[in-house]
């Protein structure tokens, strides 16, 4: 991830009613919407990723951000899994699974994207 991208991930979720879970977005009522929808005023993080930076390239940078949340590389025993996911896919659920965990809070995700590493060239930065 950019430090670009970062910055805005991070805005996105200033407050945390900007954040929610068990829908990719929500509108000011609570209802679901599409992660582009105009009226979506919170989202979860696959939602998030989406709507900052568009489908491709929030296929990837699920992997790196689902290793980062969860430490490790989750394909198994995953609540949103499909039968033909491809790595991209794993890493989608997985960050929907972690998103919407029980245990997940507000302060966690903040406190994880504010330790996210930040990739310039093919070094990492901080």
């Amino acid at each position: 991830m950019m430090q670009a991208e970062k910055d805005k991930l991070i805005a996105l979720f200033d407050h945390e009613r900007r954040w929610c879970s068990a829908a990719d977005a929500q509108d000011e009522r609570g209802e679901t919407v599409h992660f582009d929808d105009e009226t979506a005023v919170a989202w979860d993080l696959v939602g998030g990723l989406c709507h900052l930076f568009g489908w491709k390239r929030a296929n990837k940078l699920f992997g790196p951000l689902n290793k980062h949340l969860s430490g490790k590389q989750r394909t198994t025993g995953l609540r949103h899994l499909s039968t033909e996911a491809t790595n991209e896919m794993l890493a989608m659920t997985a960050l929907l699974d972690f998103n919407d965990d029980p245990e997940t809070t507000y302060e966690l995700i903040v406190s994880k994207l504010h330790d996210l590493p930040v990739w310039h060239g093919r070094t990492a930065l901080g």
